[in-house]
């Protein structure tokens, strides 16, 4: 079962961040939300960062497998170290610039990974508008990204058990990585655990460092102009004038 994904308001206390004694401190006026008035407040309520894939060698590299590789992109950009198991997923404990921020890949395989969802947004007191779901999306072409504050499950199965593992709620953040659609009549899940072509890993790989830029800007400053940007620019790239 490996194919095809709550909102307390208390103040949140289980979470330190350490960072490196030469970095100075940076302090930046802007805010993780997305009201107008609320621009000029700094807000430092965690970030849940979740990719979802499956566990083991095997589907390294796999199209299914699109969201643990932004995880690992995220963790060696912003220096967190992915070495503690907890709530059945691999996760790392950091910072983007001052707010802090939890990377997650749940170990649970693919159907099940709302079980760590859940369990680490009530450990970690973490509003549902902090949770960002990072998946796989066949609807859209191979290396086009999407984020959006919100969203449905679609015919995904690991959104399906994160949105069921937070009481049936929607409102979450998700950042959708296009991987395209079976060629003919290929078997979906052939499909999703096959590794990508050369020409499709180029593109996986300039998307990842495009997104990772993105969940910066919208940890940094919510669903800002530069995130509708971002989005647009992410609809049209392979488009030819």
């Amino acid at each position: 079962m490996i194919c095809s994904a709550y909102t307390p308001s208390c103040t949140f206390y289980h979470f330190h961040v350490n960072k490196p004694a030469c970095r100075k401190p940076r302090f930046r006026v802007c805010s993780s939300t997305s009201s107008e008035s609320d621009r000029f407040k700094v807000e430092y309520t965690p970030w849940l960062i979740v990719g979802l894939g499956n566990p083991g060698n095997k589907y390294h590299g796999t199209r299914h497998n699109v969201g643990f590789e932004m995880i690992d992109k995220l963790a060696r950009k912003e220096g967190v170290l992915m070495n503690t198991i907890q709530s059945k997923a691999l996760i790392g404990i950091g910072a983007i610039e001052e707010v802090p921020i939890l990377l997650a890949k749940p170990q649970t395989y693919m159907n099940f990974s709302g079980e760590s969802v859940g369990s680490l947004a009530a450990h970690y007191q973490v509003p549902l508008r902090h949770i960002l779901l990072i998946y796989d999306e066949m609807a859209l072409p191979n290396g086009v990204l999407r984020l959006q504050p919100k969203g449905g499950q679609g015919y995904h199965n690991g959104v399906k058990s994160v949105m069921g593992n937070l009481d049936g709620r929607r409102n979450f953040p998700r950042l959708s990585i296009g991987i395209g659609h079976p060629p003919g009549n290929m078997d979906m899940k052939a499909f999703l655990l096959q590794k990508f072509s050369p020409s499709e890993r180029k593109q996986i790989d300039e998307a990842l460092e495009q997104g990772s830029e993105a969940v910066k800007t919208l940890v940094l400053c919510g669903f800002s102009e530069g995130i509708s940007r971002f989005n647009l620019v992410q609809k049209y790239k392979f488009h030819k004038v």
